[in-house]
């Protein structure tokens, strides 16, 4: 299977085009909230788990194609991207392809490493991921491998951002009751106010997670914590982004997409711009023929891929 999919609909970059370049489900963190599904594959060692020529070659003849550009190129995934032990060679390659700006989002873990602070510097946008400053909390909501310990995440990530001059836009996930309280919220604030970022972006577990208990804060809460973090916090937090393109709907471009996360049919229709209404016929078929299944959260319908093992 391709390693490029999209264009899809961001939240937080607009139209984008992914480089997955991790098998499914290869990570160095479990979170519970991860809307991946479980980790499988629990590691913090790196790898070139796909050979490098053939994902830049995938990757020509895919922006070669789309008639409508995408707004930004990504690495992004269903696993940790900077596990790929050649991503800063891709992102040169990537960058020599194409003009588009490259951005990583990243869970952080490896920020301990030169090796990897060095290889993301040639990138255009960063979003790395800081769900806690407090060891209870980070093991609590991350779990992560034993080889990645918060010390060396936030000490690698406040050397990175002391020399990177691109954007940077930091990412905090919260969920009620484990890192939403008055100290966490005070630890992670003492380690932004000692690095430069752009944005700082809330989130929370709006799409059907690892743990089925894990609940989303109320926009409200999102609100008083946003006040907290400053005038450059925002809530990204159901925040679609509307998405053209020009491709007629399939259920491969489906699959491709809910492969990679649970996606409502309002999802889809943001990231195909095609009308919702025939979208639902389609996972409708897909349900029945057992391609995808079907979850509820909040009020909400999510599909996923029934086989999410071959991404």
């Amino acid at each position: 299977m391709s390693r490029i999919f999209g264009p899809v609909a961001s939240r937080r970059l607009g139209r984008s085009l992914g480089i997955d370049v991790v098998p499914y489900k290869i990570c160095s963190f479990d979170c519970i909230y991860c809307e991946c599904g479980k980790t499988t594959d629990l590691t913090c060692s790196r790898s070139e788990f796909f050979p490098i020529g053939e994902i830049i070659g995938e990757f020509s003849e895919r922006i070669a194609s789309i008639s409508e550009k995408p707004d930004v190129i990504t690495f992004s995934g269903a696993g940790e991207p900077t596990l790929y032990s050649r991503l800063g060679e891709l992102i040169s390659e990537v960058k020599r392809i194409s003009s588009l700006p490259v951005a990583v989002l990243t869970n952080t873990s490896l920020f301990g490493r030169e090796d990897v602070r060095d290889e993301l510097m040639n990138a255009d946008i960063i979003l790395p991921s800081l769900d806690s400053a407090t060891e209870e909390s980070f093991l609590r909501i991350n779990r992560p491998h034993p080889g990645c310990s918060l010390e060396s995440i936030i000490s690698g990530l406040e050397i990175f951002l002391s020399r990177f001059t691109g954007r940077v836009n930091i990412e905090i996930l919260l969920i009620e009751g484990i890192n939403s309280g008055e100290d966490d919220l005070k630890a992670l604030k003492a380690v932004l106010d000692r690095v430069r970022y752009d944005s700082i972006q809330l989130n929370t577990a709006v799409r059907p997670g690892t743990l089925d208990e894990v609940r989303p804060m109320a926009r409200n809460q999102l609100e008083k914590i946003m006040d907290f973090f400053g005038s450059r916090c925002e809530i990204v937090a159901e925040t679609p982004a509307r998405a053209l393109h020009e491709e007629a709907v399939s259920e491969h471009q489906i699959l491709k997409i809910v492969e990679r996360r649970p996606s409502s049919a309002m999802d889809l229709h943001l990231a195909l711009g095609y009308p919702i209404q025939e979208l639902v016929k389609h996972l409708a078929v897909m349900t029945a023929k057992g391609q995808v299944s079907v979850s509820r959260k909040e009020g909400l319908t999510f599909y996923t891929a029934t086989d999410r093992s071959s991404s």
